[in-house]
């Protein structure tokens, strides 16, 4: 599989291609499944479940974001045992999540063979919050990091716990991350190391990886999206 390219693809199809101990870093957003307390509301179109009724910018839809717990984290135990195989001595991940269906990624991750290292928080600022009539509001989503055996000791780089960065409107995905925490991120391994991101939305991380000097490969299987990032990887 050729470096420095966006496949589209199902990422499974794509983390099967990778070959053995290849990739220094996986940095993903997959779809959460999430949304919902209940599964007449989870099984929704994420723009029914993510994006709120006052916003006017219509997106594109994403699949795959329908499932029921136990059959996402299923899911998510195959696409991450390829990622494992694939994964350097030492690799790391790094995987967004929602509250939802946090204990259950870190299952996953586990199961996997990953050792699970700690869990950052993407704090969206106040205001990019959703108010939660008597309770927290929904301010927050979290990044969880693991690694393919012990640290790397070679590469010294010390992140925050936090990451406060509210999102410009209007965004490019309706799950957009941001770019200035991905920057941060990506120094996790020395220039030069292998980026992959199987579920690359509007290239977000892998742009950050290019930018900093990394060799990186992806997948998107929304054509819409794949185009749009393709054209930002140019």
């Amino acid at each position: 599989m050729k470096l420095d390219r966006l496949y589209q693809s199902n990422a499974l199809d794509m983390l099967r291609g990778l070959p053995d101990q290849s990739v220094d870093l996986f940095f993903t957003d997959p779809p959460y499944s999430s949304g919902g307390l209940h599964s007449s509301t989870r099984t929704q179109a994420p723009g029914q479940k993510y994006i709120g009724a006052d916003v006017k910018t219509v997106y594109p839809e994403f699949s795959h974001d329908n499932k029921d717990q136990r059959s996402w984290t299923y899911w998510c135990m195959n696409w991450l045992s390829e990622a494992f195989r694939a994964a350097k001595d030492g690799g790391h991940l790094v995987c967004f999540i929602d509250w939802r269906q946090l204990p259950s990624l870190t299952d996953a991750v586990q199961g996997a063979g990953f050792i699970w290292r700690s869990v950052a928080v993407w704090d969206k600022t106040a205001g990019g919050a959703r108010p939660r009539l008597g309770g927290f509001s929904q301010q927050a989503e979290f990044m969880v990091r693991a690694t393919k055996g012990a640290v790397r000791t070679d590469h010294k780089v010390h992140l925050p716990g936090v990451f406060a960065e509210r999102l410009p409107r209007p965004k490019s995905h309706m799950t957009q991350k941001p770019a200035g925490l991905a920057r941060e991120v990506v120094r996790l391994v020395p220039a030069g190391s292998v980026v992959c991101d199987p579920f690359a939305g509007s290239g977000t991380f892998l742009a950050a990886a290019k930018e900093h000097g990394h060799r990186w490969v992806g997948c998107e299987i929304e054509a819409a999206y794949h185009a749009s990032a393709s054209a930002r990887l140019r």
